[in-house]
């Protein structure tokens, strides 16, 4: 199962790209320039991402919970959690707020994550890896190192574009957070077994990558409308 939870989750990314001024031939570019350089690839191939999502998807189809973490989650959050079989999906830099990954299943990233991704990646957690017009040279140069660790992550691709690319894959969305919550619907995990703490609109998160306010806070609202059309918006602090 790939598909996007709702197609609504598809159409508003051509939205976000009218909207900012973005052109999707550069989204195709960089998910093709990514599909292709990993196509024979001895740890990433597309036969090894299948296996990933694979195992991916059992795990997050039987947790007891899976708790999305957002930017704005705060470590005192996480208490709560402690003593259960809960499983955690850390949009990109959240990842930062966990101390052990011995409960993440997924970091949904398009490799903003500085050091809190990298730290992951090093420690072979699995990442879900977005391209999209402005990282190519990003996302190059970060698989580059990453491949060098001694426990590589593993990887699932995704992209966003209306395109249909083999072994990467439009799970919808446009912010890592929203798109965390589109990937976990489109594994198969329901509704009520999925909570989301950190998502905010009130301010740029402590784990968000370095960025211009104005710009985020726009991205937020766009956040903000997906989350709210998959049923989630009680969970956006505002």
């Amino acid at each position: 199962m790939h598909l996007a939870p709702i197609p609504s989750v598809f159409s508003v990314q051509s939205e976000v790209r009218e909207a900012f001024g973005w052109s999707e031939a550069d989204d195709v570019e960089s998910a093709e320039l990514l599909q292709q350089s990993l196509a024979k690839h001895s740890l990433w191939s597309p036969v090894m991402r299948e296996l990933t999502l694979t195992r991916l998807r059992n795990e997050l189809v039987n947790a007891e919970r899976v708790v999305l973490l957002g930017a704005a989650v705060e470590p005192s959050e996480l208490q709560r959690f402690e003593g259960t079989q809960v499983v955690f999906v850390a949009a990109d830099g959240a990842v930062g707020v966990l101390e052990v990954y011995d409960r993440l299943a997924c970091v949904v990233s398009d490799f903003d994550g500085a050091e809190h991704l990298d730290r992951a990646a090093e420690a072979g957690q699995t990442i879900v890896a977005h391209a999209h017009g402005d990282n190519i040279n990003r996302w190059s140069g970060i698989l580059q190192r990453w491949q060098e660790h001694s426990s590589p992550p593993s990887l699932i691709l995704s992209h966003q574009v209306t395109k249909e690319l083999t072994g990467v894959y439009n799970f919808g969305g446009f912010t890592d957070g929203d798109r965390a919550l589109c990937f976990v619907l489109s594994m198969g995990v329901v509704p009520e077994n999925i909570e989301l703490i950190g998502f905010s609109t009130q301010k740029v998160g402590a784990w968000s990558a370095t960025t211009t306010p104005s710009i985020k806070m726009q991205k937020l609202e766009w956040m903000r409308r997906i989350v709210t059309e998959l049923g989630f918006g009680n969970s956006i602090r505002s």
